[in-house]
């Protein structure tokens, strides 16, 4: 009788124990999935962030920007890039071209210069963008700039530090930007795409963020709104510029 008992008492305790083991079990699962699914959303978010950013990033150095509700383009401005002087904390360039005599200049641009065999100037800074060896002064050297009145593209040829001459028949003298690109942000199968074309006839695609599943632009007054959504979870992130 006593071993009988002893036996109701093990299966009685094993049932209880297996309740409360369920009782407590179910928080804890409850828990990881939920910390699982905070930790993976806020992944996508990073990622969509990351995303907006670069976007956003892009936007600012955007020359005559074209828009469409799920995609942009423009010219890549340089003037940031290649203008500025950290040891003088502050633009080193006129942004205007003038004509005296049939000579088109750009005053006190520091275009280029030759010190000690080496190179200096705005210019010099334009060819490290693009991964040019800077040794001298070649006849090809030449900057394409966007005129600020007429919006057109001219090339011209650098010949010193602010004198300049018109590769094409085009000419003109006004403001202008210094532009070394041309970028398209774009919607397609999921992705987003950057298109970015160097104006010497080669473009190249890059991925900026996978599975999306919407990528709107609108224009409200004077703030562009970027929205991203992620596929699968549906968790969007809207970035507000002003423009």
């Amino acid at each position: 009788m006593k071993r009988t008992f002893s036996l109701i008492e093990l299966v009685f305790s094993v049932v209880i124990l297996g309740v409360l083991f369920i009782l407590l079990s179910s928080p804890v699962v409850q828990i990881y999935q939920y910390s699982f699914k905070s930790k993976k959303t806020n992944g996508i978010f990073f990622d969509l962030n990351q995303a907006l950013l670069s976007i956003e990033k892009i936007y600012q150095s955007c020359v005559d920007l074209k828009y469409t509700n799920n995609s942009f383009e423009c010219y890549l401005s340089a003037n940031d890039d290649i203008f500025y002087d950290t040891s003088l904390k502050k633009l080193n360039f006129s942004g205007i071209i003038l004509e005296n005599d049939k000579m088109f200049f750009s005053p006190k641009s520091n275009f280029y210069t030759i010190e000690n065999g080496i190179s200096k100037g705005i210019f010099s800074n334009y060819k490290d963008m693009h991964s040019i060896k800077k040794q001298k002064i070649y006849p090809s050297d030449f900057l394409y700039i966007y005129s600020l009145k007429e919006s057109k593209i001219y090339k011209f040829k650098i010949n010193n530090e602010d004198k300049v001459s018109f590769i094409d028949e085009k000419k003109f003298t006004g403001l202008y930007s210094v532009i070394y690109a041309y970028v398209k942000i774009y919607f397609k199968n999921g992705s987003i795409f950057i298109q970015i074309d160097d104006l010497n006839y080669h473009k190249n695609d890059f991925l900026l963020i996978k599975d999306v599943s919407r990528f709107e632009i609108a224009k409200e007054n004077e703030i562009l709104s970027v929205k991203l959504c992620e596929e699968n979870q549906k968790e969007c992130l809207t970035k507000w510029i002003f423009i």
